[in-house]
């Protein structure tokens, strides 16, 4: 019923933003450090509903290469810390085409999930999509069991996987 509401709402003109996870975080049993932590898949029916429309959202997230970097203290050996997982947007992957994303220089986004357009179902829909922003052509998805512990996780050897990928958009019409 909710979804029906929802649906019947954007019929009526109403817009709708969805900042949509597609997991929840969860310790192993007996592990409390948020380093153990991993993502276990969740469903809510919004998934439905986007895929009518012509978007999905990957179970799957996307590392980069150009990602944040933490500092690591003195008593931990100092330097810094690789967190791929949360990528940097830079001028370039943002969509400078749209009058109110013309402005943002960088933003960094965390443990976000790549999206799938469905071009074919956007123009059976009567639709128009614009792409938000992208993570850099040096990015790669995680999927299946997926552990966030930085130091267990390294850029595929496979360059052939490396690609950018849509990580917000608008959907009009």
């Amino acid at each position: 019923y909710d979804l029906y509401q929802i649906d019947q709402a954007l019929m009526q003109g109403t817009n709708l933003a969805v900042f949509y996870d597609p997991f929840m975080e969860a310790a192993p049993p007996g592990m409390q450090s948020p380093q153990q932590q991993q993502l276990a898949p969740v469903v809510t029916g919004l998934e439905k509903l986007l895929e009518h429309y012509g978007v999905k959202v990957n179970q799957s997230l996307v590392l980069d290469e150009k990602c944040f970097k933490q500092r690591l203290p003195e008593q931990y050996g100092g330097g810094e810390q690789t967190i791929y997982y949360a990528p940097i947007i830079e001028g370039a992957q943002v969509n400078g085409e749209l009058p109110y994303m013309r402005n943002i220089k960088e933003l960094i986004t965390y443990k976000i999930a790549p999206l799938a357009i469905d071009t074919e179902r956007i123009r059976q829909n009567g639709l128009t999509v614009h792409t938000l922003f992208s993570s850099s052509d040096k990015s790669w998805e995680m999927k299946g069991q997926i552990v966030l512990n930085p130091m267990f996780i390294r850029p595929p050897e496979d360059g052939a996987v490396m690609a950018a990928r849509p990580l917000a958009c608008i959907i009009e019409g």
